[in-house]
C-alpha cells in the first residue's frame, strides 16, 4: 500500500486506523520543471523582437566664417556634442586667421587667405563633404539642439529624400516676445497647405509657394549627392549667395520633405556687419544671380516662372528700404532689365494665370500689357 501512495497505521491510542500521505519532497522540483513547459507558449506564438531604431541621421555641418571668433565658438560648442559626423570650417579670410583665435584641431579647416563671400565658402566646405547629407550653418546663428536632435532621429527612418526643410526661430520675433519665424515666411507654409507636421513629404505643387520664404542656406539638409548631381551650390556674389541653392534644390528634388520643428535660431543684429545690413551698390549683383535661376523656373513650368518673379517683385521692394539712396536709380534700371528679359516675354500667360501679378510687372517694368486686358 505504501508504494501506491499512502500507509495505514494503527493509532494506539485509539484503536482506530488513519490514512497518511507519503512524503512527496522529492519529487517537487521535477513537478516545477513540468508546470513551467507546460506553461511556456510554443515557439509560434512568441512576440517577435522589435528591429532596433536605426540611427539617426548624422549629416556633416559647414561653418563659413569671417572674423567671428566668438560666434563661431559658441557654434562649435553646441556643434561638438556628437551629432554630426564631420565638422567642417571654412575661413574665409579672417584677419587674424580663427585658427590663431581657438582650437579647431578637431574640425576640418579650410582657409581663403583673402576674402571672397559667403556662397564660395560653402561651396569650398561642400567639395570635401564626404557624408550623404550635409548641414550649412552660419557662424552666427545658433542650433536649437533639442528640436535638432529630434529632427535628425526622424530622418533617420526616412530614406530617400533630397532635402528636408524645416523652420527657424527669428531673433526679431522673440525681442518681441514671441518665438517661430516671422510672419511673412509662416504665411508661405500655411498658403502651402503645410501644418504642424512633424516630418511630411511636401507635394510638387506646393514647392512653387515654398519657394518664396526668405532664401535662407541653413534651414535645409541636404542630399550630398543630390546637389553635385545637379550642380547645385551657391552664388559667388557678395551678396543674396543663397538664391540659387535655394530655388535649384526645391525645383530639382525628387523628394522633398519638411518639418515643423525649429531647429536654428537666426541672429539679426542692427549695425553688425551681418550682409543683411548691407546698402551699397553690391546689392545690384542680385539680378546676375537671378538670371540662371530664372532661366531654370521658366523650364520647369508656369507656376514656377510666376513663383520667382512674384519673389523678385518683393525682394526690390525689401532692397529698396535699406539701399543708399545714391544707388536707387541704377537699382530701378537693373530691375527693370531683369523683368524685361525675364518677364516680357512671358506676360501674355502671366496675365491669363495671375492678372494681379502681370499688372505689377507691367507697372515696376514699364511694360504695356497684351490687349486682353481690359479695365
Amino acid at each position: 500500500m505504501a508504494g501506491v501512495g499512502a500507509v495505514l497505521s494503527a493509532d494506539r491510542a485509539s484503536g482506530s486506523l488513519a490514512a497518511r500521505p507519503a512524503d512527496l519532497r522529492p519529487m517537487i522540483p521535477g513537478l516545477r520543471r513540468l508546470a513551467r513547459s507546460l506553461l511556456r507558449p510554443p515557439p509560434f506564438f512568441s512576440e517577435p523582437e522589435a528591429p532596433p531604431a536605426p540611427p539617426p541621421l548624422s549629416p556633416t555641418l559647414v561653418i563659413p566664417v569671417k572674423n567671428d571668433a566668438e560666434g563661431l565658438s559658441r557654434l562649435l560648442s553646441q556643434a561638438r556634442r556628437g551629432r554630426f559626423a564631420r565638422v567642417v570650417v571654412v575661413d574665409d579670410g579672417s584677419e587674424p586667421p580663427m585658427a590663431d583665435l581657438l582650437d579647431l584641431s578637431d574640425v576640418t579647416l579650410l582657409r581663403n587667405d583673402v576674402s571672397r563671400g559667403g556662397g564660395v565658402a560653402r561651396n569650398r566646405g561642400l567639395s570635401v563633404v564626404e557624408t550623404d547629407y550635409v548641414l550649412f550653418f552660419d557662424a552666427d546663428d545658433r542650433l536649437c539642439e533639442a528640436e535638432l536632435d529630434s529632427l535628425l532621429a526622424d530622418l533617420g527612418e526616412s530614406e530617400g529624400f533630397d532635402l528636408c526643410l524645416f523652420k527657424y526661430a527669428d531673433s526679431r520675433v522673440a525681442r518681441a516676445g514671441g518665438w517661430g519665424q516671422p510672419d511673412w515666411d509662416e504665411r508661405f507654409w500655411t498658403m502651402a497647405g503645410l501644418g504642424s507636421e512633424v516630418l511630411c513629404d511636401v507635394p510638387r505643387d506646393a514647392r512653387p509657394i515654398l519657394a518664396k520664404i526668405a532664401n535662407y542656406p541653413w534651414n535645409k539638409i541636404f542630399r550630398t549627392g543630390f546637389l553635385r548631381a545637379h550642380g547645385i551650390g551657391c552664388a559667388e556674389s557678395t551678396v543674396h549667395q543663397d538664391i540659387p541653392l535655394h530655388w535649384l534644390s526645391l525645383i530639382a528634388a525628387d523628394r522633398m520633405l519638411v518639418s515643423d520643428r525649429i531647429c536654428a535660431f537666426h541672429e539679426i543684429s542692427a549695425g553688425s556687419n551681418q550682409l543683411h545690413n548691407r546698402k551699397g551698390a553690391e546689392r545690384l549683383q542680385v539680378f546676375d544671380v537671378l538670371d540662371p535661376v530664372a532661366r531654370t523656373a521658366h523650364a520647369a513650368g508656369e507656376e514656377w516662372s510666376r513663383s520667382l518673379l512674384a519673389f523678385v517683385l518683393g525682394l526690390g521692394d525689401w532692397i529698396r528700404g535699406r539701399l543708399d539712396p545714391a544707388h536707387l536709380d541704377a537699382f530701378d534700371e537693373a530691375e527693370r532689365g531683369f523683368l524685361a528679359r525675364q518677364a516680357e516675354p512671358w506676360l501674355d500667360e502671366i496675365l491669363a494665370a495671375d492678372p494681379d501679378l502681370a499688372r505689377r510687372i507691367s507697372s515696376r517694368a514699364a511694360l504695356s500689357l497684351p490687349e486682353r486686358d481690359t479695365p
